[in-house]
C-alpha cells in the first residue's frame, strides 16, 4: 500500500500541480486515476510565441498503463524541445511508441497550440476524444474534429492538424474517455452530448476555467453515483480571456 502511494505521488508530480499563468488565458487541469496509479496524462508547454496543451490516454488500466505512460511523458519532453509542427511532433512520437510499446499498448493523445498573436488555435488528435470548443459571441458548443490512429499502432500514420479561430470568452475543453464513458448503476454512459451540455451551461454561467473543470467532474461524479469509477478521468480547460467586441448596431 505504501508502495503504491509513493508511485501515485510520483506519477501525479508528472502533472502540473497549479496551471501554470500564462497572458491571455486561463487554464485548469486535473487527472484522477481509478487506482492508485493510471494511464491519463497531461501537460502545459510554453514554446517560442505560443502554449501548447496536451492530454494522453495510455490502454491499459493501473500498472500496465501506468509505467508506459510515464515513458511517453519523458519521450514527449524530449521531442517537444525541437519546436516542430504537431504534424511532424505526432509523427515522431508515433514511430518512436511503434518500435518501443508493445502490439497491446497504444496512447491516444490529443495536442492543441494557442497563437495569441495570431488568435489561432491549432489541433491535432490520435484517438482522444474530441475536444470541445464553446464560442462566446452564439454561445454555441462544437467539437474540434480530426482523426487518426492512436500512437504506437502503425508506424506510417500521417497525422493532419486543423485550425480554429478563439475570440475572448471561448473556452477549449479536453476530456479523456473516463469522462465520456462513466457509468451509473444502470450501465447508462455519461456520453458526449451530457459532457457537451455541461460544458456549455458552466460556459453560460460565466465560470472560471477552475470553476468549470469542477463542475464537469462533480456532474460525472453525480451522474456515476454509488457506481465505482472504471477508468481514469481527465479534463483540462482553456479560456481565452478579455471581453467580447460589442456587435455593431
Amino acid at each position: 500500500e505504501d508502495e503504491l502511494q509513493t508511485a501515485h505521488e510520483l506519477q501525479m508530480d508528472l502533472m502540473p500541480r497549479e496551471a501554470p499563468q500564462f497572458p491571455g488565458l486561463d487554464l485548469a487541469g486535473r487527472c484522477v486515476p481509478a487506482n492508485h496509479v493510471g494511464g491519463d496524462f497531461f501537460q502545459y508547454f510554453a514554446q517560442e510565441g505560443k502554449v501548447a496543451i496536451a492530454l494522453a490516454d495510455v490502454t491499459g488500466h493501473a500498472m500496465e498503463a501506468a509505467i508506459p505512460m510515464v515513458m511517453f511523458s519523458g519521450i514527449l519532453e524530449t521531442e517537444i524541445q525541437y519546436g516542430r509542427s504537431l504534424e511532424h511532433l505526432l509523427s515522431s512520437l508515433n514511430r518512436t511508441l511503434n518500435r518501443k510499446l508493445d502490439r497491446h499498448t497504444l496512447v491516444c493523445f490529443c495536442m492543441g497550440e494557442w497563437e495569441p498573436a495570431r488568435h489561432i488555435f491549432r489541433f491535432s488528435n490520435s484517438g482522444c476524444p474530441y475536444p470541445y470548443h464553446f464560442r462566446a459571441a452564439t454561445g454555441e458548443i462544437s467539437e474540434l474534429r480530426v482523426d487518426a490512429y492512436p500512437l504506437g499502432v502503425r508506424p506510417d500514420t500521417a497525422y493532419q492538424a486543423k485550425e480554429v479561430q478563439l475570440a475572448p470568452g471561448d473556452r477549449v475543453v479536453f476530456c479523456s474517455d473516463g469522462i465520456i464513458e462513466a457509468a451509473n448503476a444502470a450501465g447508462e454512459l455519461f456520453g458526449s452530448e451530457r459532457t457537451a451540455a455541461t460544458i456549455r451551461k458552466g460556459c453560460l454561467e460565466g465560470l472560471s476555467a477552475e470553476a468549470l473543470l469542477e463542475q464537469i467532474m462533480a456532474e460525472v461524479k453525480e451522474f456515476r453515483g454509488e457506481t465505482p469509477q472504471g477508468d481514469d478521468q481527465t479534463v483540462v480547460v482553456v479560456q481565452v480571456l478579455g471581453t467580447i467586441p460589442a456587435t455593431p448596431r
